[in-house]
């Protein structure tokens, strides 16, 4: 019997995130070095490890809402390379696989720019409004 190669070739890329304290506060894009990145991490993985390396050398973590991490909620929605979700079609930004990118890209995050979607801060959106359409029966 022959074993399956489980090796996987790691790559680095940058993200450039839009970071903002709050509402009122200026905004500015950061550059955030991800390596050894595993082609088989979610975005929201790959956030999870550069958050992690934040905290362990003191900074601030990239604030993104977050919930299921299934697809279902709709809760990770962000805007990735100008793209609502990212590149991926029909999906959430939690089912955004490393593997669509390669070695070096740099992936522009920033939080949906639409009135209807005020910022808290960095990446998480207020979804008030998108809430009261679900809470109506107005959205399948």
């Amino acid at each position: 019997m022959v074993a399956a190669n489980t090796s996987k070739k790691l790559f680095n890329v940058t993200l450039r995130v839009w970071r903002q304290a709050g509402p009122a506060a200026p905004g500015k894009f950061v550059d955030y070095p991800a390596k050894d990145v595993n082609p088989d991490m979610s975005f929201l993985e790959l956030l999870d490890v550069v958050n992690d390396d934040l905290t362990r050398s003191g900074g601030e973590p990239i604030a993104f809402a977050h919930d299921c991490r299934e697809g279902i909620c709709g809760t990770c929605s962000c805007t990735i390379n100008g793209k609502p979700h990212g590149p991926g079609q029909g999906i959430a930004t939690c089912q955004l696989y490393m593997r669509t990118f390669k070695e070096g890209d740099v992936i522009i995050v920033e939080p949906f720019r639409a009135r209807a979607f005020p910022l808290v801060k960095d990446l998480v959106i207020d979804r008030g409004a998108f809430d009261q359409i679900q809470q109506a029966g107005g959205f399948i």
